[in-house]
């Protein structure tokens, strides 16, 4: 009997595994394949580092695998002034779960996130708040330095005291860098 339930209960986690899992291995391959050229034309529109858009989305959408990602083409994470308030280039507001880690530990809470028509929108967004916010001003100067400038943007794009190395390792561990220097 215990060794029923046992196997019952690796058998329902090796599921849930497999839904949790994307259905292949390359998906990291093909989200740099999509969202690549994307971040260069971003780069060349706003002068905003590829790689730090990339490392960010990276891990905001989980590889593109995120609710948020799929369902809202929401790649950052951009959460809606308010209810009503997508801003000027998103389309909508949607009600997701999420965890805030001010005031700390970290904690789930509801907030309305920006809804986008494309992946493109979603990064154009992006730049767009980095380029014209004075939250993140003082990032602007180091935008031909990836690693300075994600420092510099890190503390004020996100409540978890830990995110600028999370997506310092995602541009690293990926060679992101690459997309830098390289024409849409």
């Amino acid at each position: 009997m215990t060794r029923r339930i046992i196997g019952a209960g690796i058998a329902a986690l090796l599921g849930l595994l497999a839904v949790a899992t994307p259905a292949h291995a390359d998906y990291k391959d093909d989200y740099l394949a999509q969202a690549g050229p994307v971040a260069q034309r971003v780069h060349a529109e706003y002068d905003v580092p590829a790689s730090v858009a990339l490392g960010q989305s990276t891990l905001e959408s989980r590889w593109g695998q995120s609710g948020l990602s799929v369902d809202d083409k929401n790649y950052f994470g951009f959460k809606c002034t308010s209810a009503s308030s997508p801003g000027p280039i998103a389309i909508g507001c949607h009600n997701h779960p999420t965890s805030e880690c001010v005031p700390m530990p970290c904690h789930p809470v509801d907030a309305y996130f920006r809804v986008y028509r494309s992946m493109e929108d979603s990064f154009r967004d992006y730049a767009r708040v980095l380029t014209t916010s004075s939250v993140y001003a003082g990032a602007l100067p180091y935008r031909h330095d990836p690693d300075e400038f994600i420092r510099r943007i890190g503390p004020h794009y996100a409540t978890d005291p830990d995110y600028t190395d999370k997506v310092l390792t995602q541009m690293r561990t990926y060679n992101l860098y690459r997309f830098d220097s390289s024409t849409p």
